[in-house]
């Protein structure tokens, strides 16, 4: 019996020999790598062939990342040393799904442990008060650690609301930026990313809001921005700022959907005199039916020079049909239509989705349970895990043509020229009609990729 690897960093090629190994993951079986026959000469009449040799290079992949929010850090604050090791290893390690980048939380977001801000003293627009000391708890170790980790993560960060001095409303709940508070507000950005810095933990880039049109109406931080507004504080404010004071940190704006709604905002903010200079990237949320990702082409086409990033959208406590299949339309979709990364929501919570502050019931990307501290991994994950120790940094998402066979396909071409084909199938289609099947056309030569019937899989083909 052939003992295989089980782990993608394990993948090595005999020199000058066919590279090809098979990860899957069933309702009835763990990730696992499983024999797979080579391509033959042959082709499938009855199957359009996934024509990789006609395949067109892309964008460039970035990282899968999650969010590093005040709730997920205190989860793991609060594990046995011993558990919460073994779970950022299979968070950030080829040992699990090998995050790339995480997603800091400026301030108190809906899941912290309270509300709070970095400087409560109204009127220090010179930041004296400034202070990271609550981070200082639970968020920079946890920080700290997962570069320990993983050295090369990308970190960026977004405020889910300016110090309530500032706004409108006179609290860190509901209103809007008062424009009088610009300069502060720039000030207080600077102090976060160089205080970051001086722990050892540098900040990538910054959003200068959350989900800059969405109204809580009570419920927990936010922050109305219309798009003239975030306009004038990139280009007129945070850029300068960060210039003056010699911070290399990216500027990614919007942070917020691609869909009808809030796809004008976007456009219109980049089409304000000076903005695009100012700023590095387009941030994006993917709350809303996965078909408006194809919004985001015609865009990242007009302004070429800016990377487009997915920062937000994880699990639910309640709903159940986020399912493998499910986040594989949404992730895909992101990813294909332009943008260079897909962030999941909380790194983790406990069973309840809980601590948080707000009203909403996310879940865990991993869901560590209150009392024994065991843990448990979404749906999400599981899809990651095919994606994240095999797509390296720098990889081309690819543009092929074939039929997909009701599956939902990516294809990744890494660096050193190694594809990465990720398929996800839902099981309720299996049950109902005849086992799905995948052929891959690749110098000329042909494989089959069949779907184990009767259930869901995630399947990962590594091929040079």
């Amino acid at each position: 019996m052939i003992a295989l690897a089980l782990l993608a960093a394990a993948f090595v090629a005999a020199e000058g020999g066919e590279e090809l190994r098979l990860f899957q993951t069933t309702e009835a079986k763990d990730f696992r790598e499983i024999a797979t026959s080579g391509f033959t000469i042959h082709p499938y009449p009855a199957v359009e062939a996934l024509d990789v040799d006609a395949a067109k290079a892309g964008h460039e992949f970035l990282a899968l990342g999650a969010s590093l929010t005040d709730a997920s850090a205190w989860v793991l604050a609060n594990m046995p040393a011993d558990k919460r090791e073994s779970l950022l290893r299979k968070l950030f390690t080829p040992e699990g799904c090998n995050l790339g980048a995480i997603r800091l939380n400026i301030g108190a977001s809906d899941y912290s442990t309270g509300l709070y801000s970095y400087n409560d003293t109204p009127g220090d627009v010179e930041m004296k008060n400034f202070s990271l000391a609550r981070d200082d708890e639970f968020l920079v170790p946890m920080a700290k650690r997962v570069k320990e980790l993983r050295p090369d993560v990308f970190v960026f960060a977004a405020p889910w609301s300016p110090p309530g001095w500032m706004k409108t409303s006179g609290m860190m709940i509901s209103g809007s930026l008062k424009d009088e508070f610009m300069p502060a507000l720039a000030n207080y950005f600077v102090k976060y990313v160089q205080g970051y810095g001086e722990r050892g933990v540098a900040i990538d880039a910054v959003c200068p809001q959350n989900e800059t049109m969405c109204d809580t109406h009570g419920q927990y931080p936010c922050c109305v921005y219309p798009a003239a507004q975030e306009g004038a504080f990139v280009r007129d404010h945070l850029a300068p700022a960060f210039r003056k004071a010699g911070v290399g940190s990216r500027i990614w704006v919007h942070d917020h959907n691609p869909n009808a709604r809030d796809l004008p905002r976007a456009k219109e903010l980049l089409e304000m005199p000076g903005v695009v200079d100012a700023i590095d990237g387009v941030a994006w949320h993917c709350y809303c039916d996965p078909n408006e990702a194809t919004n985001l082409p015609p865009l990242k086409a007009k302004y070429p020079q800016l990377g487009f990033f997915h920062t937000e959208n994880g699990p639910h406590v309640v709903i159940k049909d986020r399912t493998e299949f499910w986040w594989s339309a949404r992730v895909f979709g992101m990813l294909q239509n332009g943008c260079g990364m897909f962030t999941t929501w909380n790194l983790c919570l406990d069973e309840l989705g809980t601590p948080a502050t707000g009203a909403h019931l996310c879940g865990g990307f991993a869901v560590v349970d209150s009392e024994s501290h065991d843990v448990t991994f979404s749906p999400q994950y599981r899809l990651f895990r095919h994606i994240g120790p095999f797509v390296k940094r720098g990889a081309r998402v690819m543009e092929v043509s074939g039929s997909r066979d009701g599956t939902n396909t990516i294809l990744f071409r890494n660096p050193d020229g190694q594809y990465v084909l990720v398929v996800a199938c839902d099981g309720t289609l299996v049950r109902k009609i005849q086992r799905r099947r995948l052929v891959v056309k690749y110098k000329g030569l042909y494989k089959t990729l069949p779907m184990p019937g009767g259930q869901w899989s995630v399947s990962t083909l590594v091929f040079r």
